[in-house]
């Protein structure tokens, strides 16, 4: 489990996305990607982790959680919530960004 969740919309439904390292990821391969309905990403670290014997898994989750934050906010979601432990500055750090795409700032 990441240290921490950040809450995206898209204006229908709410999504979260953890933040930091993904101990799913980490435990379960691909399966965590499937679940969030994460395809390309789930497939490919299945396919990846039976040819690597598990290592691709330990390998992404250094960096998974940050790619499929990103691919939320590529969907067209946006901040809904943040958690008191994190601010806007800090998820625009660890994103990469120097504005967060979508706000309604």
């Amino acid at each position: 489990m990441a240290y921490t969740t950040v809450l995206l919309t898209n204006g229908v439904e709410v999504k979260k996305a953890p933040i930091g390292f993904s101990w799913t990821v980490f435990c379960f391969g691909g399966w965590p990607a499937l679940f969030r309905q994460d395809w390309l990403w789930g497939i490919g670290l299945l396919i990846a982790g039976l040819m690597s014997y598990g290592l691709a898994g330990v390998i992404v989750a250094f960096f998974y959680n940050k790619v499929y934050a990103k691919s939320l906010f590529d969907k067209g979601y946006r901040v809904h919530s943040l958690p008191p432990d994190i601010t806007e500055e800090g998820l625009k750090n660890y994103l990469g960004y120097l504005v967060l795409p979508n706000t309604t700032a």
